[in-house]
């Protein structure tokens, strides 16, 4: 009797354990400012009254509004002008015309991994072609200026052409940098997007490294001759293509492509927040500095939580800086 006693009270532990598990606590949580109206420059100080588990607070400056905490688009309508930009240093060599850059609104990605439709697709496709508004120059280090993307607002691929001519013209190196797309935003903000964001492809017409294959391209260690080099790309923001010389017959009919993923022009970095508690730490103020006039929505997330989920609490307030 008594070891069916003990095992029915171990249940009933088990069971009370459980729904413990399941208890979160309610939220206590309050924020006071000391004003609510300050000129640039001078601190606002918020009394936090109750003691949750975490907070996490937004200044209701751009980049860090709560409101946006989630967003991964732009409104169109928020957008003044979007542009793409890069420089292209053409070195050694003496080929000409090496480079071409093209834009499009409609190209649908390679599969990746039937060539011989990724090759039909990439030199039957509709591109427009924008390497004379470029001006790119051989032998030189060209800036392509800012180029308007006004025709691009739904979307578009940016895609480089490296082609070798003959078997006895020595190919030039090709080093693009500084490759960026830029949304000035009628607030005033300016959102980019570098090269390493643009996540390229590469293919090669008539492949000539040693695995004859195709979607090649070289991502660590030493440059390959002929194959698109993104070795630098996430680092400094640099793409390198190394022609092959004279001596070098197997180069001559390079045919590579460099090809982004559509590229959404009002794509966005959902807006953060400062987390200023955590489980191991107690705060009963908090202090910020507006150095820009404007009013500002500012906002505590606070909330408490454990395995089983959690409860959070928003406080919002206007903060008007002069």
């Amino acid at each position: 009797m008594k070891k069916y006693i003990f095992i029915g009270g171990m249940i009933v532990l088990v069971l009370q354990s459980a729904c413990n598990k399941m208890t979160i606590e309610d939220v206590d949580f309050n924020v006071t400012p000391d004003k609510t109206v300050v000129t640039a420059g001078e601190p606002v100080h918020f009394q936090l009254d109750g003691n949750p588990n975490f907070i996490t607070f937004f200044s209701g400056e751009d980049g860090h509004k709560y409101i946006n905490r989630n967003r991964i688009e732009l409104d169109p309508s928020e957008i003044e002008q979007s542009t793409l930009s890069f420089t292209v240093d053409s070195k050694y060599g003496t080929q000409t015309n090496a480079l071409r850059i093209y834009l499009s609104k409609d190209f649908p990605g390679l599969t990746q991994k039937d060539t011989v439709a990724d090759r039909s697709l990439i030199q039957t496709h509709a591109w427009n072609d924008i390497t004379e508004q470029c001006k790119i120059a051989d032998g030189k280090v060209t800036k392509t200026g800012d180029l308007d993307l006004k025709e691009y607002q739904n979307g578009f691929v940016l895609a480089f052409q490296y082609k070798g001519n003959t078997q006895t013209t020595p190919q030039r190196t090709i080093v693009i940098t500084d490759l960026l797309v830029s949304n000035k935003l009628k607030n005033g903000a300016l959102v980019q997007t570098k090269g390493d964001g643009m996540n390229f492809s590469c293919f090669d017409i008539k492949p000539s490294n040693k695995e004859n294959n195709c979607y090649k391209k070289v991502v660590s260690g030493s440059l390959i001759q002929g194959t698109w080099s993104l070795i630098e790309l996430a680092k400094l923001n640099k793409i390198q293509m190394q022609g092959g010389s004279n001596t070098h017959a197997t180069w001559a009919d390079n045919d590579d492509w460099l090809i982004s993923e559509k590229i959404k022009l009002n794509s966005c970095i959902p807006d953060t927040g400062e987390a200023i508690k955590n489980m191991n730490r107690t705060i009963t103020s908090y202090s910020y500095t507006f150095n820009s006039p404007g009013i500002y929505t500012v906002s505590f997330l606070a909330g408490n939580a454990n395995v089983d989920g959690r409860k959070v609490v928003l406080k919002e307030m206007t903060i008007e800086v002069k």
